[in-house]
């Protein structure tokens, strides 16, 4: 379970990040709940609030599948693409309200993971 744990932990930096970014934005606008009529502050709470949504999903599909002995080489470019796609989105949705490239790929490619992950957790356990 290293392989898990090693992008568990990078998620887990990244969303206190957010977190603590989130924070930051909060006590500039004043605004301790909600998101108040600050732009800024709705951005920060959702690049924190999306990745919080999906990342225990995705986590959790990829234990499973190195628990079901997957090849590490798989294992690392499923962690590593899910933890560089939710960088772009956390970035693409903090720089603009609008949507951008960033958060699109972002977006696209954090489902495709969670989908490829998925379909080979139901490919192994027909097989």
């Amino acid at each position: 379970m290293e392989i898990t744990l090693l992008y568990t932990s990078l998620i887990a930096v990244l969303a206190v990040f957010l977190s603590f970014k989130t924070g930051l934005v909060r006590g500039k606008t004043n605004t301790m709940l909600g998101e108040g009529d600050s732009s800024e502050l709705l951005q920060s709470i959702r690049a924190f609030g999306n990745l919080v949504e999906y990342a225990p999903l995705a986590l959790i599909l990829l234990a499973l599948l190195e628990m079901q002995n997957l090849d590490e080489w798989k294992l690392h470019m499923l962690g590593s693409l899910y933890f560089l796609f939710r960088i772009s989105h956390a970035y693409g949705i903090s720089i603009s309200r609008e949507s951008t490239p960033y958060r699109f790929v972002g977006a696209i490619g954090n489902w495709i993971i969670i989908l490829a992950m998925a379909i080979y957790g139901i490919y192994a356990y027909i097989t």
